[in-house]
Parts: structure tokens; C-alpha cells; sequence
């Protein structure tokens, strides 16, 4: 890793003088810029693969429950999802440049860190000891700070790429969580060959952290403290005021923070006082106790995380009901009768599926792509009131050209109310 971020200093140096001499047009001038930071961020990407390298058995074991969680948070939007390639970026983004920069430069403070406090200690064996448990306590701090400043980087930055999607807590705590489940995924592989070496020192297994990690606390750790930080950056992003703008995501960045540092030194605490009163490793301690220990301060941002979530999905409905409405009314891109299907979810979904058993699958895809581009014009209505606009002309433009293809889909009438249910 070392040679190769060399050699990327020099690449990204090469590249910057050739902007500065050829002054190259905007669109080639920001190709160049993301050439740039790739040649620099990605030698650290190099530390991921070879912790996955070493133990592919792990790695494996740990993509199932990844996938699922990457399919919930895709299907956990309203009105307007992020694409998916947006979703896998945030999800590599956490794997491998926080976990790999995170780690190098935890790795750099500790050889820093350490060479100047057990300088004075060179004799003294237990001040040694002493002195390496604060140094441990430092690194928490300073591992947690920095991973919480990349995963911002990472949600920034995408929400920056994709600023024509709906930018609001929603999306911002999907990317965050996208990315949190990146690195928890490296960093579960890690711990899983780490302590199956150790098992025979401490006591823990490579199944007891695969059970901790990728099963009863996977959507929690950081999932849960990205998800937090992306919402509250997405809310920031939608302040008006600077100000506000900037507490919003100083508060959301040390919340992230605070988090990971409170998960790794409360919960040994509280168990380290258990484990006086219990038995070590047997059942009731590996299925309940320390994942109860190892849970209990990531509880609160876990249901942060959950009422946002919840918050954010009605206000999203609320404003696809107006916005559909809105467009329903000027124009044919989104008619009275397709309305209810966009509005409520459950309807789109038994729409797809009643779809596919009368038309197959390519009457499942064209459905799928008309209601796609429909809900991402509802989207730009949502984000933008007045209906002129190129950006507007050009999806409605869009949701044209499949209406009138070479294969139209068929709509099913609209489902009738249900009780309670206005016929509106």
C-alpha cells in the first residue's frame, strides 16, 4: 500500500499539472478531478482486500446478511430511491475507503503515539502495561473521530453526485447506512479470523463474533451510526440557514462518534462487571449477556435511526400524494387513473406482480420503468413547485416515450378503497 500511494501522489500530481497547463472544459476538467482523488483514495483499499483475502471462508459467511440488509435499505424509500449503483458506491465507499484509511491512519497515530509515551517506561514493566491500556483508550477515540469524519466525507460527497435526487434524511441515512454496512462487513472479517485465532487466550470464538456482528447486531454498530450521521447531514443539507446547516451536522457528527467510542468502552465495562457474577463463554453468556452489553449503547441511536426513518417515510408520502397531484393535473405524463398506483406502495407492489403473471416478464419491466420514471418526475415536482423547467421537460419527455413504445404496458383499473379510506 505504501508504493502504490506513492505512486498515486505522483499520478494525482501529473494529472493536476495537466489540468493547470491544458485548461481542459468543465465536463473534462471534473473527469480529471475524480481521477485525481481516485489515484489518492484508492491505494487504501488495499488493507479491505487483504484482510478479505486472508479469510475468504468469513468473508462468504458474512455476504448473505450483508446482501440483505443492502436490499432492505434500497426498498426502505418512498417516492424517489436512490439508484442502486449510488447505493453499491456508498457500500464501497465503507469498505474500502474508510476501513482502509481509517485503519492506516489509527495505525500511524498508535506507532506515534506509542514511541513517545513508553519512552519514559523503558524499565518499568508495569507502567508499560499501564501506559498501553491509555494508548488503547486513545486510539478508540481517535478511530472513532476519524471514521466518523470519512463516513461524512462518503455521504457528502455522494449526495453532491446525485444532488438531482430528492436530497432529505431519508436519503442521507440510506447512504449512511450503506456505507456503514461496507465497513462493518470488513471489519466483521477481521474480528471473525482474529478471534478464532486467539479463541485459546480470551476465551471468544470466530462464531461467537459472527454471531455478535453479522446476526443479532447487524443493524446495529455501524449501520446504526451511519445511518444517523447521513440523516442529519441530509437535514442539513435542506436548512436554508448556514448556521443551522452547521450544527445540524457538527450534532449528527459527534452523535456518530460518540457512538462507536461508547459501544467499544461501555460495553467491555459493563461486561467486564457481569462477568464477576457469571459463567465465561457458556450459553447464557454467549447467546444473551454480551450481546445484551455489546447492544445496549448503540440502542439509543438505533431508534434515532428508526423514527427518522419512520418521520421521513410519511412526509415523503405526503409530498408524493401532492406532487402527483400537481402533475396529474397539467398534464398527461401522469393520469387520473395511474395516480393511485404511484401514491401507495403496496398497490404498486401487487401491480407489479399482478403485471408479471398476465404479461411475463417484459411486461413486468416496462411497468416497472414507466412507475420509475413517473415517481422520479413526482420527485422533481416534489423539489421543484413551477412545472417549467428542462429538467422537468425532459422527464415528462422520458415517461413519454415509454407510454407510447413499442410495447405499451397495460394499467389495471384502480383498486377500490379500502374501509376507512377516502375515495379521493
Amino acid at each position: 500500500m505504501f508504493w502504490t500511494l506513492l505512486a498515486g501522489i505522483v499520478i494525482g500530481a501529473a494529472l493536476q499539472a495537466y489540468v493547470l497547463a491544458t485548461r481542459p472544459d468543465e465536463r473534462r476538467a471534473r473527469a480529471l478531478t475524480w481521477a485525481i482523488i481516485g489515484v489518492l483514495l484508492l491505494p487504501f483499499g488495499l488493507i479491505p482486500l487483504a484482510v478479505i483475502g486472508a479469510a475468504p471462508g468469513p468473508a462468504l459467511a458474512c455476504v448473505p446478511g450483508t446482501a440483505l440488509v443492502l436490499w432492505l435499505l434500497h426498498h426502505a424509500q418512498r417516492l424517489s430511491r436512490i439508484p442502486l449503483a449510488m447505493l453499491l458506491v456508498a457500500f464501497g465507499w465503507g469498505a474500502l475507503i474508510v476501513f482502509g484509511l481509517g485503519r492506516a491512519s489509527s495505525n500511524l497515530a498508535f506507532g506515534t503515539i506509542n514511541g513517545f509515551a513508553l519512552n519514559g517506561h523503558k524499565s518499568d514493566l508495569a507502567g508499560q502495561i499501564h501506559t498501553q491500556y491509555r494508548i488503547i483508550d486513545g486510539l478508540l477515540v481517535h478511530l472513532g473521530l476519524v471514521n466518523a469524519l470519512l463516513v461524512a466525507a462518503g455521504v457528502v460527497l455522494l449526495l453532491t453526485l446525485f444532488r438531482h435526487r430528492v436530497t432529505d434524511a431519508v436519503t442521507g441515512l440510506v447512504v449512511g447506512a450503506a456505507i456503514g454496512l461496507g465497513y462493518n462487513l470488513v471489519e466483521s472479517v477481521l474480528f471473525i479470523r482474529l478471534f478464532g485465532m486467539l479463541s485459546a487466550f480470551n476465551g471468544a470464538t470466530g462464531g461467537f463474533e459472527y454471531w455478535i456482528r453479522q446476526s443479532i447486531g447487524l443493524l446495529g454498530g455501524q449501520v446504526a451510526f451511519g445511518a444517523v450521521l447521513g440523516a442529519g447531514i441530509g437535514l442539513a443539507a435542506q436548512a436554508h440557514d448556514r448556521g443551522q446547516r452547521r450544527r445540524t451536522a457538527a450534532a449528527a457528527l459527534v452523535a456518530a462518534a460518540g457512538g462507536a467510542i461508547a459501544t467499544e468502552t461501555l460495553a467491555a465495562w459493563l461486561s467486564h462487571l457481569a462477568h464477576d457474577h457469571i459463567t465465561v463463554g457458556g450459553p447464557l453468556d454467549t447467546l444473551i449477556i454480551s450481546p445484551f452489553f455489546w447492544l445496549l449503547p448503540q440502542v439509543p441511536f438505533i431508534l434515532v435511526a428508526v423514527l427518522i426513518l419512520v418521520h421521513g417515510t410519511r412526509v415523503r408520502g405526503a409530498a408524493a400524494r401532492a406532487a402527483v397531484s400537481a402533475e396529474t393535473a397539467s398534464g398527461p405524463a401522469v393520469t387520473r387513473q395511474e395516480a393511485p398506483f404511484l401514491i401507495d406502495p403496496a398497490v404498486r407492489f401487487w401491480t407489479l406482480i399482478g403485471t408479471w403473471r398476465l404479461h411475463g416478464w417484459n411486461g413486468l419491466r416496462t411497468l416497472r420503468r414507466l412507475q420509475t420514471a413517473q415517481l422520479d418526475l413526482a420527485a422533481w415536482r416534489w423539489q421543484h413547485p413551477d412545472p417549467t423547467g428542462e429538467e422537468g421537460n425532459a422527464l415528462r419527455a422520458k415517461v413519454m416515450r415509454l407510454k407510447t413504445g413499442p410495447t405499451p404496458q397495460p394499467m389495471p383499473p384502480a383498486p377500490a378503497p379500502r374501509p376507512g379510506q377516502a375515495a379521493s
